[in-house]
C-alpha cells in the first residue's frame, strides 16, 4: 500500500515539473521571437524588400574638435631684469619685433658702478699679479731666485685669476662689456636683454618703475611657433594617432583654413570634460595673423581602412539604439542590435552586439518597414 502511495506522490512531481518546463520553453521562445518579423511572400514583394551581405569596405571618416592656439613654454618669455633698480629706459614698443638677446630697456642701479669697479682693480691686480710671476720666473730660470719667492708669486697669480673671472662673469650676466670696463668706460645702466626672438606683447613697467629681482618688465612671444591644442572626446581617442592631417577654421570664419599634422596625444583625460588634448603643428602660416589663445575649430582627418559595412538603409533606429535585420530564412527576419562607427559614401561601418555569421543574408532596402511593422505589433500586443 506504502509502495503505490509513494508511486502516485513521485508521478504527481514529475506532471508538475514537466508542465513548469514546457511553461518555461513556451516562455522562452516567446521572448526569443519578440524581435522576428514574417512576411508573406504577397507583402514582400509589395515592400520591396532586398537581401544582401555584408561587405567589406575601405571608410573613412573625421571628427570634429574645437580648441585654442598655443606657445609651448620655449616660444613664450617673461622679461626680468638680473639687478633691482630703477627702469631708466624702454627700448621697444608693444607689437616690434625683437632678436634673441637684443637690448629692450635699461635697468639704473648704484651697485653695478660698484660692481665695475671691482673688477677694474681686479683686472689691475691680475696685470700685476701676471708681471711679478714673470719677474720671479726669469730670475728662478737664472738660478738667482728662490724657489719660495717663485711659488708665492703663482699663487697670488691664480688668487687675481680667480678673482678677475669670476667679477667678468658677473659682468657678462649683466650684459656689460668687460673689456671696456677694464679700460675706464663704466656704465650707470645695465641693459635688459630679450631671451628669445618674437614680438613683445605687453609691457607692465614704464619709465621710472621700480624694479625687484622678480619684476617682469615685459613678455615676449614668438608666434611663428603657434600650435593647436585641441580637445578631443574619450569616445574618440582611440582614433587619434601621430600623422593624421587636420584641418582648421579661424573664428572669424575666413575661407582661408590652415592645416596641420597630429603630433601627439596627452595621456590623461580631464575628469571634467572628459576630453585629452591633441597637439597639431601648423603647416606654414605665413600672412595669416596668428595669436595665443585664438579659438579655433577643427576637422580631423582619419585615415582610410577596411571594416565590416552596410549600406545606410539597411539600418533602423528604435530607442536610441541601432540595428539591422537578419534573414532567418521562409521570410522570417530578426532585429540584431549594431554599434556604428564611420560613414562614407552611402555605406556605414556596424559591429553587431552579439553573434552573428559573416554570412548571413541581411535586409539592406526598406528595412524600415520591418520596424514599423514590429512596432504595430508590439502595440496590439
Amino acid at each position: 500500500m506504502k509502495k503505490l502511495l509513494y508511486s502516485i506522490i513521485a508521478l504527481s512531481l514529475l506532471t508538475v515539473s514537466c508542465k513548469n518546463e514546457v511553461k518555461q520553453t513556451e516562455e522562452e521562445n516567446e521572448s526569443h521571437e519578440e524581435n522576428v518579423v514574417e512576411l508573406t511572400d504577397q507583402q514582400l514583394k509589395t515592400i520591396g524588400i532586398q537581401l544582401g551581405h555584408i561587405e567589406q569596405r575601405q571608410l573613412s571618416g573625421t571628427i570634429n574638435a574645437t580648441g585654442t592656439l598655443k606657445l609651448s613654454p620655449q616660444n613664450r618669455a617673461e622679461v626680468t631684469s638680473l639687478v633691482a633698480g630703477v627702469t631708466k629706459r624702454i627700448l621697444v614698443k608693444e607689437g616690434q619685433n625683437v632678436r634673441q638677446g637684443e637690448t629692450v630697456a635699461l635697468v639704473e642701479n648704484t651697485e653695478i658702478v660698484a660692481l665695475q669697479k671691482d673688477y677694474l682693480v681686479a683686472s689691475r691686480q691680475l696685470m700685476l699679479a701676471q708681471q711679478a710671476f714673470q719677474r720671479q720666473q726669469d730670475i728662478h730660470e737664472q738660478g738667482a731666485g728662490v724657489g719660495k719667492n717663485l711659488q708665492q708669486a703663482k699663487a697670488e697669480l691664480d688668487m687675481a685669476s680667480v678673482t678677475e673671472k669670476g667679477l667678468r662673469l658677473q659682468l657678462e650676466q649683466l650684459g656689460i662689456n668687460s673689456r671696456q670696463v677694464a679700460q675706464g668706460l663704466f656704465s650707470n645702466a645695465a641693459p635688459v636683454r630679450s631671451p628669445i626672438t618674437g614680438v613683445v606683447g605687453e609691457i607692465l613697467v614704464s619709465t621710472g618703475s621700480y624694479l625687484g629681482n622678480e619684476t617682469v618688465l615685459m613678455k615676449v612671444y614668438d608666434n611663428k611657433a603657434l600650435h593647436a591644442d585641441l580637445n578631443v572626446f574619450e569616445s574618440d581617442i582611440a582614433s587619434i594617432h601621430i600623422g593624421q592631417k587636420v584641418s582648421l577654421q579661424l573664428p572669424d570664419h575666413s575661407p582661408t583654413l590652415l592645416t596641420g599634422t597630429v603630433s601627439f596625444v596627452t595621456a590623461a583625460l580631464d575628469n571634467e570634460s572628459k576630453s585629452a588634448s591633441v597637439h597639431v603643428r601648423l603647416d606654414r602660416t605665413l600672412g595669416k595673423r596668428l595669436l595665443p589663445n585664438m579659438f579655433v575649430s577643427a576637422v580631423i582627418h582619419n585615415d582610410g581602412h577596411t571594416c565590416d559595412a552596410v549600406p545606410d538603409e539597411a539600418i533602423v533606429m528604435s530607442a536610441n539604439r541601432k540595428f539591422v535585420f537578419v534573414s532567418l530564412g521562409s521570410n522570417r527576419f530578426r532585429k540584431q542590435e549594431v554599434v556604428t562607427g564611420l560613414s562614407q559614401q552611402g555605406y556605414t561601418q556596424i559591429t553587431f552586439t552579439d553573434s552573428v555569421s559573416p554570412s548571413s543574408e541581411i535586409v539592406i532596402a526598406k528595412a524600415f518597414y520591418l520596424e514599423s511593422m514590429l512596432a504595430d505589433h508590439g502595440e496590439e500586443e
